[in-house]
């Protein structure tokens, strides 16, 4: 009987795999094309019940892991390698990117809440979380694009930056949707959380300086 639990776990396991396979594509082509689309389908997808949910489109869960978490891995990976192979993927590596990616979704999902002066509720942020693993994934992956193909040219400054207007520009259509706002106040809606935080890293760096006489950028060693 184990042994038919085992047989049953695996052929649903290869199934689940090929299904991703096939679906990865179309919904690859409509994230990151179409976030408008992208953001439509989910709200759409959220009236069905859970078992028809996501038959169309790959899962926002599993497009995350694939398109945004494993890339970012392996780039981390390859980054503290002098070779261009890149070894196994370590559970720091995979950690360290998913980390990153959840603070920029908490961050956005709790700003779109308060704009919408909704509590947080487990509830009402499953739908926006699923948003978010559409949004931020496409945006990564654009990076991750950018990292491999045009460092060298660009820099690695211009190329974090560059990153930050594609999240921004991503991120701008949840904006229009949740708040029925045009195209462009989305925009400055998802812009303003960096825009907060460039205001606050300048008054620290400026108050380290008036009041302990600490130059930042001695510690960082620049």
């Amino acid at each position: 009987m184990d042994l038919l639990k085992l047989i049953q776990s695996l052929q649903e396991l290869i199934y689940e795999l090929v299904v991703w396979a096939l679906l990865l594509p179309k919904t690859l082509l409509r994230a990151v094309f179409r976030p408008d689309l992208t953001v439509k389908y989910v709200n759409g997808e959220w009236k069905k019940e859970p078992e028809k949910q996501f038959d169309e489109y790959l899962a926002p869960a599993a497009f995350f892991i694939i398109v945004a978490v494993l890339p970012a891995a392996a780039i981390a990976v390859m980054s503290g390698t002098s070779i261009a192979v890149a070894p196994a993927v370590t559970e720091a590596d995979l950690f360290y990117s998913v980390l990153v990616m959840l603070i920029t979704m908490l961050i956005y999902l709790a700003w779109i809440e308060w704009l919408n002066k909704r509590p947080l509720k487990r509830s009402g942020l499953k739908r926006l979380f699923y948003i978010q693993c559409y949004l931020v994934s496409s945006a990564q992956l654009v990076y991750t694009l950018l990292l491999l193909f045009a460092l060298n040219l660009l820099g690695l400054f211009t190329i974090a930056l560059l990153g930050m207007a594609i999240l921004i520009f991503y991120e701008s259509f949840a904006f229009k949707d949740e708040l029925n706002v045009g195209w462009w106040k989305g925009l400055w809606y998802a812009a303003l959380p960096y825009l907060a935080f460039f205001l606050l890293s300048f008054l620290a760096a400026m108050a380290m300086i008036l009041f302990f006489g600490v130059n930042p950028a001695d510690m960082m060693g620049v």
